[in-house]
Order: C-alpha cells, then structure tokens, then sequence
C-alpha cells in the first residue's frame, strides 16, 4: 500500500514543475480544460509556477489538443491509484480471510481425518466379518459337496451293481440259448447223420424191392410212361413238369431233365428223412424259442423295474369261448369259425341304406365289447420302421403294454404261449405280439396275424366290436366320411370286407363267410409264364393282366381267399408282377425309403387298376432264404410283405383294403439252395382279382 502512494506522488509531480521564480509563468499561454487551468510551456526548460498544471508545447496552436491529453492522463492515473489502493486494502481484507479460511480448512481437514479414521476402523471389522461370514459358507459348501459326492458315489455303486446284476442275468441266458442251439445242433447233426447211415444200409436190401416195385408200376397205365428212380428203398416218381398229375399214393419229383431225376429224388428223401426226425428237433427249437423269449422279458422287467416313468397295464384276459373257437380255427382252418349263418354278427350289406346314413353305423349287438379310438401317428408303425417287441409281463395280470392283437380285439390269439399245445397235434412256436406261429402235424408252419393292420391310418377312427367266441368286426372311418367294413374270426382271419361310399354304396372285396368249395389241384391248368408273369417295365403290363384274367376265367369258378393264400397251385395260376429289386437289410424287415422309390412304377399301375376297378385285389407275398429256422424265416417273411404293402399306400396312396399280405418263408425257394441267396428273398405281387370269390359260387 505504501508504495503505491510513493507511485501516485510522483506520477503528480512529473505532471506539476516547480518554476525557479514566478514572473516568468505570465508570459506563457494559458488554456482551460474541463475547468482546470493549464499553462503551455514552450520546452522543457521552462519552469512551471507552483501551484500550476503545466505541459510542454512547441506549437501554441496545440496548447489545447496537449492540454486534453495531460488532463486525461492525470484523470486515469487518478484512477489507477485508487484503484490500486482501494486493490491494497482489499488485499488486508483478504489476506485475514484467507487466514480465517485456513484455519476453518485446517479443522475441517481434521474431523475429515478423524471421520475417515472411523470409517475405516469401521469397514476393517466390516470386512472381517465379512471374511469370517465367507469362510464360514466355504466350509459348508464343502461339507455339502462332500456329503453330495459321497450320495453320488454311492448311487453309482448302487446302479453299477444293477448293471452288473441285470448283466450277468442276461449273460446268463445268452448262454443258455446258445446252448440251447448248440444242442439243437448237435441233436440235428445226429439225426442227419443217422438217417443217412440207415439210408445207407437199407439201400442194397430194397433194391430188389424197388426192381420189383419199379416192375409193377411199368405195368401200371398210368406210370407207364414215366421214369421211376429208388433212393433209400423210396421209389419216386419223374414228372416232366408241374402240369402232370402225380400218380395216387406215389412220390413224385419234377425233373424236366431225366437224368436230373434221381438228384431230385435224392434232395426229396433227404428231405422227408428230415421231417421224420422234425418233431425232436422242433421240441429244442420250441425250447430255445422260449428260453429266448423269458430271457428278453426278464431283461424288459429289470428295466421297467429302474425306469421311474414306466406305467404297467392289465392283461385282457379272453373268454372261455373265445380260447375254443380259436383252437377249432387253428385245428380246421379250412372251416371258417364265423358264417353267415350263426355269426354274432350280420354280414355286411353292399346296398346304399337311406340318405345320410351308412350301412356300417348300425348298432353293435349288445353282448358286444365295443372300443373306439382316433388313430394317430404314435399308433402307427411306418414302412420304415421296424416292428416294436412284445409287452413283458411284469407280474401275474401286469404288462408293460398291450400286445398289437390285445389292442385289436383278437386276445385269444395274442395269449397263446411259446410251447403251448392245439388239440394235441398243433404247437405254438413264436409269439412275437403281432404274429404267431403254429407248427402243424406234417411238419409245416402257419402264421396268423391281424389281416387289418393295414387300415390303421393316422387320421380314422377304428371302431371295434368284440364278440364272446372271439371275432370281431371293424369299422374305419376315414376323414372323407369313407368306411371300410372288416369282419375276422378269432384268428385274425379276413372273413369279410366291403367298401363304403360317403353315399353308402358298398363294394365287397373279400368274402369267405361262405362255406368253401374243394378243390382237386390235379385238375387245374399248369401255370402259363408267357401270360400271367408281368414285368412293371413292359409297357403292356395292363393287357397282360386282363390275359391273365380271361385265363382264370376260363376255369370255371372262383376260390375263397383261403384258398388262393394256402394252395399253391392256385396261386400260381394269378398274374405276378416280381419286385425283385426290393433288398432288405438282415433280419430286418423296415424298408429304407431309398428302397421305397423303387416301387414307383409298380404303385402307379396299381393305382391305375383300382381306378379302373375298385374291386381289384393285390396279394404282396413275401420269401426268405433257407438260412435260419423255418418259423423264423416265415414270420420274417410275413414281415416283410406288410412293410412292402404300407410302402405302396404311403409313397403312392394304393388304398390299404385293396392289399392282402402273406408270407411263405422258405417253403418256395427261387433257387434251390440252403445257403444265403439273395435270389430268394423276394417280394413278389398277385393280382388275385379274378380267382377271388366275391359271392357263394
């Protein structure tokens, strides 16, 4: 402050000269500005009066300009001083402020320590809590974590012991059925080799027998022209081809070559040697069956038994009148078990009945056990899917589910038993769940199952009506308002089939309620290849198939379904379109769809003949190779001929009624061989339409 008044003071007199004496200040011009005198000063030498305001100006004319200037300048100097007073002043002013501040910062600064002291003091115990907290959830997750590794070994061990257990149970069976086999092949191998060493040993002794009886038959008309060969003291008969009759009570051979006639022969004696020593070697075979299929259902009740979802049904269990009209069926199959004469139901009616109402709604009689359901996908199996294994019985009364003949009404024929005995000369060999086996006194197998497997469409709805003796009848309803009308017999025998109309209108396309007429084979025509045999590549395939058809008409009558599925000579007089090119993986009877494609050209001439006739029947017959069991191979077969029919009506929509599945096994070998030959695992296509009887004629 002090020196900014020392600046102000000589800022004032620079501006105010002290003149050396008075009188010379009159001579100098004067001017007055802003009301204050100033004295202009020719130069710097003169000497301004005391008192006086004073610039130097060499000009007098700018006395006045130089006047205003000093003024101005005195005025801001002025100013800037008290400015800088006033700034001096402040400065005291703040300087104790700042002093005040300070100390006011010094003592907030040290409650801001102390709190901050506090603060941490606090978050430290904060924080070892929090470290104790910790420690202590790691613990017990640790301790949980024992505990549940400990629970989880101990699961482990339970079910790896299960595993082991239910292992070693099917180990075990394993074993026993290949032991099974084994002796049974033992047992088959001592049986051949026997036969031959007796084959053998009478063959010297009956050769003068057979001269003899060679001798007589030259003297017979009726074998007089015809070779004779004697094998093992048999004497056989040479036919030249299948047309000629075989003589009454001889063994007869087709050998179109001579001197092919005693290897045939041979072949023929080998084979009834055979079936002389079948029923001991059918009884292993039955045995192994069933140790087969108690080893499968005990392997399906340990995993019932470990599975937490699975849910058990009770069996149906058939009536006592339903197990003896079953039994007569299998025991006189050629005798249908329902007619029309005392059938618990009418047959169908193919007339239109009044508008809006079908033929087919007509109500169930009332001893009837009636069930309806809308199939859907999940009830279905697909052509290329395999068959599904037969329930287990996980208790008396309980299964794991119904069988495909329980679900279908046809219990009887889905509770017969691997072993079981028909009538004292029939026996159960293979009950799969949707097909059984039944070996018959000569040594020859039948397969029954459910002929209505095929109409079980995603989409219909099945009415069923059970009767007390076993038969039922079926009622599918299509999403096109369309009925399908199927009456079976305990077997699952096709009895009777008609076709509805949305109007009603029926079409019959199967009819054996009626009783059969016998057939004499030795009186039919022999099959003409030339004509009947089609080839879906030949552009003609049409008129082959009604050449066929004026053929069989030529015949003179018509035989029951039966009758065309059981008798070969009469099956052999239908059309045959072959589907050789179908190829089956081993075992399996699922068609890949790639195989599916190739059935394109056969679907779509099917379909042309059903539009054109929707009467037409189609007969898909399947055949295996000879390896492997005869019952096996049969039921494989069977298989087989569904999966082709259910390929043609889901790739190429050829109605399912119109189509009749059977399978031949290795009864009608291609190439006569007991090896593995693919020749002999064909499907094969009849279009049975004109043999088929559609009235009592």
């Amino acid at each position: 402050m002090k020196r900014l008044i020392n600046s102000t003071t000589i800022l004032s007199l620079a501006l105010y000269i002290v003149p050396p004496f008075a009188a010379q200040a009159q001579d100098f011009p004067k001017i007055t500005v802003e009301g204050k005198e100033v004295i202009c000063l020719p130069d710097k030498k003169a000497v301004c009066p005391e008192g006086a305001f004073c610039v130097v100006v060499k000009n007098p004319k700018n006395c006045e300009v130089k006047a205003t200037e000093a003024i101005a300048a005195a005025a801001a100097a002025a100013a800037v001083a008290a400015a800088a007073a006033a700034a001096a002043g402040t400065a005291t002013t703040d300087q104790a402020a700042t002093d005040a501040a300070a100390a006011d910062q010094a003592a907030a600064d040290k409650a801001a320590a102390d709190k901050a002291a506090a603060d941490k003091a606090a978050a430290d115990k904060a924080a070892a809590d929090q470290a104790a907290a910790d420690q202590a959830a790691t613990d017990q997750a640790a301790a949980d974590k024992a505990a549940a590794d400990k629970a989880a070994a101990d699961k482990a061990a339970a079910d790896q012991a299960a595993a082991d257990k239910a292992a070693a149970d099917q180990a075990a069976a394993d074993q026993a059925v290949a032991d099974q086999a084994a002796a049974d092949k033992a047992a088959r191998k001592a049986a051949k080799a026997e036969a031959a060493a007796k084959a053998d040993a009478d063959a010297a002794a009956a050769k003068a027998k057979a001269d003899a009886a060679a001798a007589k038959a030259e003297a017979t008309p009726m074998a007089s022209d015809l070779a004779t060969v004697t094998v093992g003291g048999q004497i056989f008969t040479c036919l030249p081809d299948k047309a000629t009759p075989c003589p009454d009570g001889a063994e007869c051979v087709i050998a179109k070559n001579p001197q092919k006639c005693e290897e045939k022969a041979t072949a023929k004696a080998a084979k009834m040697d055979a079936a002389a020593t079948a029923p001991a070697e059918d009884a292993a075979a039955v045995a192994a069956a069933k140790a087969a299929a108690d080893a499968a259902n005990a392997a399906a009740v340990a995993a019932a038994a470990t599975d937490p979802n699975a849910v058990t049904v009770e069996a149906p269990v058939p009536t006592e009148q339903a197990v003896t009209t079953l039994e007569a069926a299998l025991d006189q199959p050629d005798s249908p078990a329902v007619t029309a004469a005392d059938a618990p139901i009418a047959a169908a009616n193919p007339e239109p009945t009044a508008e809006g109402t079908m033929p087919a709604d007509a109500p169930a009689p009332a001893d009837a056990v009636v069930t309806t359901e809308v199939v859907t996908a999940d009830d279905t199996r697909a052509s290329t899917q395999e068959f599904s294994a037969a329930p287990a019985t996980v208790a008396p009364g309980k299964k794991t589910g119904l069988s495909d003949f329980e679900k279908v009404g046809l219990v009887a024929l889905g509770a017969l038993v691997i072993g079981a005995i028909i009538n004292g000369n029939r026996q159960v060999v293979q009950n799969t769940g949707d097909r059984v086996v039944v070996r018959q006194p000569d040594g020859t197998y039948v397969v029954y199952k459910d002929d209505n497997a095929l109409l079980r469409e995603p989409g219909s709805t099945v009415k069923t009506e059970t009767y007390r003796d076993g038969s039922t009848r079926t009622i599918v309803t299509r999403a096109d308002k369309t009925q399908i009308v199927t009456i079976r017999d305990a077997t699952g025998r096709v009895l009777q089939r008609v076709a509805y109309d949305r109007k009603g209108r029926g079409t019959v396309l199967i009819d054996d309620l009626q009783p059969e007429r016998a057939v004499d084979v030795t009186k039919l025509p022999a099959p003409r290849p030339q004509r009947n045999q089609i080839s879906v590549d030949d552009n003609d395939a049409a008129l082959r198939a009604q050449l066929a058809a004026s053929d069989a008409a030529e015949l003179g009558r018509t035989f029951s379904l039966r009758q065309i599925r059981t008798i070969p000579q009469i099956r052999y007089l239908a059309a045959t379109i072959d589907v050789n090119n179908i190829t089956f993986a081993s075992g399996s009877s699922a068609i890949d769809p790639t195989e599916a494609r190739k059935l394109d050209r056969l679907g779509k001439l099917m379909t042309r003949m059903i539009a054109q006739n929707p009467g037409e029947i189609f007969l898909v017959e399947g055949h295996t190779d000879a390896v492997g069991s005869a019952a096996s191979n049969l039921s494989l077969s069977d298989r087989r001929a569904e999966s082709v029919a259910k390929a043609l009506t889901e790739y190429f929509d050829v109605p399912p009624e119109n189509l009749v599945v059977q399978g031949y096994g290795e009864s009608e070998l291609k190439i006569d061989t007991q090896g593995d030959e693919r020749a002999n695992r064909r499907v094969a296509v009849r279009i049975i339409t004109p043999l088929l009887r559609r009235s009592a004629n």
